[in-house]
C-alpha cells in the first residue's frame, strides 16, 4: 500500500505530457544495455552511441525540463529549445524507468550497481557482495567490452574512483592485456569530464559513456528532491551541458553517414541526503533516448 508521499510522487511522474509511459508501465534500466547492442547490430549506417549519465537524478526532476500539460506541475512554462531532454523526447522518447532490481530480487539503488546494470543489460544481484568492493567478472560484460570485442572503439569517462579501482578493474586489465579498443578516463571535476567527452566525440569513438556527478553531489550535500533548488539547478545545468554534446555530434564532418543513438539516464534517485534503499524516490529514474524504445530488438 502506497503512503501519502508515494502517491504524491507517482502523481508528479504521471503528469500528462511529461513521460511517454507511466509509473505503472515503467521499464527496467537494464533495457539500456540491450538497446545499445541492438543499435550496433541493426543500424544501416555507421553506428555510434553517446550515453550520458546523470548520477543521482530522480525521475520527478524531469518536470523541470519538460512542459507538462498540467498547469499545476509546469505552470506557465515553455519548452526550452536548448534542452537535451526535450530534444530526445521529441525524436525518440522520455520514459519512466526503475533501478534496484525486481521486487522479488532487489539490489542496492547505488552508483556501482546502477551503472553496471545499465551497461551490462542485466541486474547485478548475483554479481556483487554487499558494498562497493566488487568487480564485474566475465559473465557480466559491459557494452564497452562487447563492442570492443567486435572492433568498435569505446570509452568510459567518470570521476568516482571506485569505478576504476573496483567495479571495472577486471575489464580494464582485460582490455590492456588483449589490446582491445576499450579506454577508461578518470577525472577530478565535471568540467574536465565535459571537455573530454567533447574530445571523444571529435576523436571518432564509436561508443562513449560519461557520468556527470552534479545531482548526486548536491543531493548528498543538501538533499535529493524537488524542494531543493541546489539539486534542481544541478539537473538543469546538466541538461544544458548535454545539449552542447549533442550539438558536437551534429557538427561532425561525417554526421550524415552516421547513425547516432543518444541516451541520457540515471543510476538511482535519492531521498533526504542518501539512497540505496527500495524507497520509491530511490528506485524511480528516467530514460531519455533518441529513438523509440519499441524500435529496438530487446
Amino acid at each position: 500500500m502506497f503512503n501519502k508521499g508515494n502517491r504524491k510522487y507517482i502523481s508528479a511522474i504521471n503528469a500528462k505530457g511529461l513521460f511517454n509511459n507511466t509509473y505503472e508501465t515503467r521499464i527496467p534500466q537494464t533495457v539500456i544495455g540491450k538497446a545499445i547492442l541492438s543499435h550496433f547490430e541493426c543500424s544501416e549506417k555507421t553506428p555510434k552511441c553517446l550515453f550520458i549519465g546523470w548520477d543521482g537524478c530522480r525521475g520527478d526532476a524531469m518536470k523541470y525540463l519538460i512542459k507538462s500539460e498540467d498547469a499545476k506541475v509546469s505552470g506557465c512554462n515553455d519548452t526550452n529549445a536548448f534542452s537535451a531532454i526535450a530534444a530526445l523526447k521529441a525524436s525518440g522518447g522520455l520514459y519512466v524507468s526503475y533501478v534496484g532490481g525486481e521486487e522479488t530480487s532487489p539490489q542496492e539503488t547505488s552508483t556501482a550497481q546502477g551503472w553496471a546494470s545499465a551497461l551490462c543489460g542485466k541486474w547485478m544481484k548475483k554479481a556483487y557482495k554487499q558494498g562497493i568492493e566488487w568487480s564485474l567478472d566475465e559473465s557480466f560484460p559491459t557494452a564497452m567490452k562487447s563492442l570492443a570485442l567486435k572492433g568498435y572503439k569505446s570509452s568510459f569517462n567518470a570521476i568516482w574512483p571506485i569505478h576504476f579501482d573496483n567495479t571495472y578493474v577486471k575489464e580494464i586489465e582485460n582490455a590492456q592485456k588483449n589490446n582491445l579498443p576499450q579506454y577508461y578516463f578518470k577525472f577530478e571535476t565535471d568540467d574536465q569530464l565535459h571537455n573530454n567527452l567533447i574530445e571523444r566525440i571529435k576523436s571518432d569513438d564509436d561508443f562513449i559513456f560519461g557520468i556527470y556527478e552534479n545531482p548526486d553531489y548536491n543531493g548528498h550535500g543538501t538533499g535529493f528532491g524537488d524542494d531543493n533548488y541546489r539539486y534542481i539547478s544541478g539537473v538543469c545545468n546538466l541538461d544544458r551541458l548535454s545539449y552542447i554534446l549533442m550539438n558536437e555530434i551534429k557538427n561532425r564532418p561525417d554526421f550524415e553517414q552516421e547513425d547516432w543513438l543518444v541516451i541520457i539516464a540515471s543510476d538511482h534517485g535519492g531521498h533526504s541526503t542518501r539512497h540505496g534503499s527500495q524507497k520509491i524516490e530511490d528506485r524511480t529514474t528516467f530514460l531519455a533516448i533518441s529513438k523509440p524504445i519499441e524500435s529496438f530488438n530487446l
